[in-house]
């Protein structure tokens, strides 16, 4: 290539530089400080000798020159070199700078050189100064190869004037020497140029260095920034059980000393290491991650679980490299093993009383079956049902009703030894498994012990809360050997103590069967009833004892089964009211008997039972002055009876029940007096306005004594509260005479009346008198 073409392909290479490469070639210019002033040192002295020896005015003008830009060369470059790394970034501009400097000084030492050729004769003033100017230019080339340009600028500048000077000479010798020095230049342009590639090639390839330098650091900070910022440990050991890297979650997992964790520890060492640390904080001096051939086997398989004193629980896992080198992952897995606890515990145990759930119990009970059929044991299930849990729940709040079922648990666990377990399977049901039973005495008397500890009272939020509890008890393999048929046993035999009455327990009987498929079928009519039209009322009058006047009368629920004729109120109202049919029945009841009450005379007025279950309905009172609304009977007409269990709570709800109720001026009745939990604090502690003595009392007037007694009594206390007192089940004219002479205020009962239809009882309003006969 010829030299013409490397200046052009270099000229198109040096635009095709990165910055940083340029000016790193600007600054090689300047930084070289020394060699820029020697070299304009060298040419003031020289220069100014060249004047002095001549005496020439031309060589003082350009020696003063000389030293005029030799002094602003070394000026620029001390400027550069001080603030280097804010001037670099110009490097465009200070190469200017240089580039000016540089060539008026080539130029100058040139002009000199030329001056002494053609001015003097003096052969070693021409020597001095042609050796200045072709040592400065051959100097130059090597210099400042890096920027060419301004290189062979310099050279030419400072050589060319020389042969230039030789040449007007006109002698062969000047001539000759002038020839060379343009060959000289030739040269020294051509070594510059493969300078200058070397240079470029050297600063490209330790930029490219340096580039891959910061790279790879780079990286390995980003490496060391993810593997100590990683939620698991990790080691490495090369294939000869060295380490070689680790982080620093492994040294927390680890409990190792840092100053220990080093470059080319063996495995084995940490390991020991380790397990001392271990053996020290739990107190055991025993192995607990095992001997390292059993561990280091272990995790050869693909993992190792590690138990660490506190219950903290550590997974090792390790995989081979390419290299077969060895990378251990550590994770803290304490946390996942507590959420598998608890979720094997949810997954048995109910959450609310940590009793066991269906799911355990279904287990349990299939367990208990096996071991019976191996051994010819025999064990009961009880199954108990909490008598009046809903109406706690729906009176005092889900919490209350709650830590209600906590309670009960408690008092559970009580009875549950060893051999035996409790499990809750619904909402108020519970299920215990007693194992090893005897005989069915056996089973009795742990169920009559069940009854017994739920009747006592519990405290909710500082009140007594009785709630009691049926209990149906089944045996193995008596009556089933499959869990379901067992548990359905159970189940008929629950409900075969809820009919008795509840707050009791029935051992399971085949007949009971046929009553359960009873039940189920009244309560299959039950749901169709009402929209069938099947119920109607029946009304009974109270009699005022005084006058011989209807007061009221009651109204009594009848149903007209489709098939089975007229249903006794005593077989279908408990299923009624276990299902919560009770709700919509009770419901078309209030308005109907209101309804009828409206074509009475306005002196009688009507009384409808009101069920426990109607009673803590929190819609109730909204109910009743719908009812008397759409019917248009006045409130003062209307008496709702209930029975004594509704006070059993002494609950806020029913306090504030009675007062609604009252406000509107409904009267309100207590039932069945003397027949339940009776209490001289209920009467006091709720207003009702009359006072219902239950038939037992009536029935034993003629044969016991203590029968009248009690009803004095009973009139007496009643009267000086300001209540009605209301006797039923009046059937004879002696009965009659006892109570009038006692200070009852009305009868109800055959003697009267049998309860009646609503049409019967309206011709009885209509004969205008009101009577069904004297009481007087």
């Amino acid at each position: 290539m010829s030299l013409l073409r490397q200046v052009t392909a270099i000229k198109a290479e040096d635009r095709a530089l990165a910055i940083d490469v340029k000016r790193a070639l600007v600054d090689g210019l300047y930084t070289p400080f020394k060699s820029l002033v020697v070299g304009a040192v060298s040419g003031a002295i020289i220069s100014g000798a060249a004047a002095l020896r001549s005496g020439d005015p031309s060589f003082a003008f350009v020696a003063a020159a000389i030293v005029i830009v030799g002094a602003g060369r070394i000026a620029v470059a001390r400027i550069y070199i001080r603030n280097r790394p804010a001037v670099s970034r110009n490097h465009e501009t200070w190469e200017f700078f240089y580039a000016a400097g540089g060539f008026a000084f080539a130029a100058l030492l040139g002009l000199c050189a030329f001056l002494a050729i053609t001015r003097s004769d003096d052969v070693a003033l021409q020597v001095i100064t042609a050796s200045t100017a072709i040592g400065y230019g051959a100097g130059i080339s090597g210099r400042n190869a890096g920027r060419p340009f301004l290189a062979i600028g310099q050279l030419l500048l400072s050589s060319l004037p020389l042969s230039l000077g030789m040449f007007v000479a006109g002698d062969g010798s000047h001539m000759a020497l002038g020839t060379v020095i343009i060959l000289f230049a030739y040269g020294m342009i051509d070594i510059t140029l493969s300078i200058r590639e070397i240079v470029v090639t050297a600063l490209v390839t330790t930029r490219e260095k340096a580039a891959l330098a910061e790279s790879f650091k780079a990286q390995a900070d980003l490496f060391d920034i993810a593997l100590n910022n990683m939620s698991h440990g990790l080691c490495m050991f090369d294939t000869r059980g060295r380490l070689k890297v680790w982080n620093r979650r492994f040294l927390e997992i680890s409990g190792l000393d840092p100053s220990r964790v080093v470059v080319g520890a063996s495995a084995r060492g940490l390991f020991g290491e380790s397990q001392a640390e271990i053996e020290t904080a739990s107190g055991q001096r025993r192995p607990l991650l095992g001997a390292f051939e059993q561990a280091n086997a272990a995790l050869a398989e693909g993992s190792l679980v590690v138990r660490l004193p506190e219950d903290r629980f550590i997974s090792l896992v390790q995989r081979r490299t390419a290299e077969a080198e060895a990378v251990v992952i550590y994770e803290d897995i304490t946390e996942r093993k507590r959420d598998e606890a608890r979720i094997n515990r949810m997954a048995r145990y109910d959450e609310l009383t940590g009793l066991y759930n269906r799911s355990s119990f279904r287990q349990q009970i299939d367990e208990a079956l096996e071991l019976a059929r191996r051994r010819s044991g025999h064990f009961a299930i009880h199954l108990l049902d909490l008598d009046r849990f809903k109406a706690i729940n729906d009176t005092k709040g889900h919490p209350a009703g709650d830590r209600l079922l906590q309670l009960v648990a408690d008092r559970l666990r009580t009875v549950v030894n060893g051999a035996n377990s409790a499990s809750r399977i619904g909402g108020d049901e519970f299920v215990i498994i007693q194992n090893g039973v005897g005989s069915p005495d056996e089973a009795g008397a742990l169920a009559h012990g069940i009854v017994r500890l739920l009747e006592e009272p519990f405290e909710i939020d500082g009140s007594p809360v009785r709630i009691g509890a049926s209990v149906g008890t089944a045996l193995a393999p008596e009556h089933a050997d499959d869990g379901d048929r067992l548990l359905k046993c159970a189940d008929i035999a629950l409900y075969a103590a809820k009919a008795d009455g509840r707050s009791t327990y029935r051992i399971f009987q085949q007949e009971m069967e046929a009553e359960t498929q009873a039940r189920h079928a009244i309560e299959m009519g039950l749901r169709t009833a009402l929209a069938n039209d099947e119920f109607e009322l029946l009304y009974q009058p109270l009699i005022d004892l005084g006058t011989g006047r209807v007061a009221r009368c009651e109204a009594l629920l009848r149903w007209r089964h489709p098939t089975r004729g007229y249903v006794s109120p005593l077989e279908f109202i408990h299923v009624a009211e276990e299902t919560g049919l009770i709700l919509p029945i009770g419901d078309w009841v209030l308005n109907e008997a209101c309804r009828e009450a409206r074509n009475w005379p306005v002196e009688v007025g009507v009384a409808v039972n009101l069920s426990p279950v109607q009673f803590n309905n929190p819609s109730l009172s909204l109910q009743v002055v719908n009812a008397l609304q759409r019917s248009g009977l006045p409130a003062n007409r209307l008496e709702l009876e209930v029975t004594e269990s509704v006070t059993l709570d002494g609950n806020e709800h029913t306090l504030t029940t009675i007062d609604q109720l009252q406000s509107l001026g409904i009267h309100l009745s207590l039932d069945d007096f003397g027949t339940g939990y009776s209490s001289l604090s209920y009467l006091k502690k709720y207003p009702f306005d009359t006072l219902k003595i239950d038939r037992s009392f009536v029935n034993e007037l003629n044969a016991a004594a203590d029968s009248v007694a009690i009803i004095r009594a009973v009139v007496g206390m009643g009267k000086s509260l300001g209540m009605t007192i209301v006797v039923e089940g009046v059937e004879t004219e002696e009965q009659l005479a006892i109570l009038k002479a006692e200070g009852c205020d009305l009868g109800q009962g055959y003697l009267f009346s049998r309860p009646i239809s609503a049409g019967a009882i309206r011709t009885v309003m209509a004969d205008g008198s009101g009577m069904i006969r004297s009481a007087a």
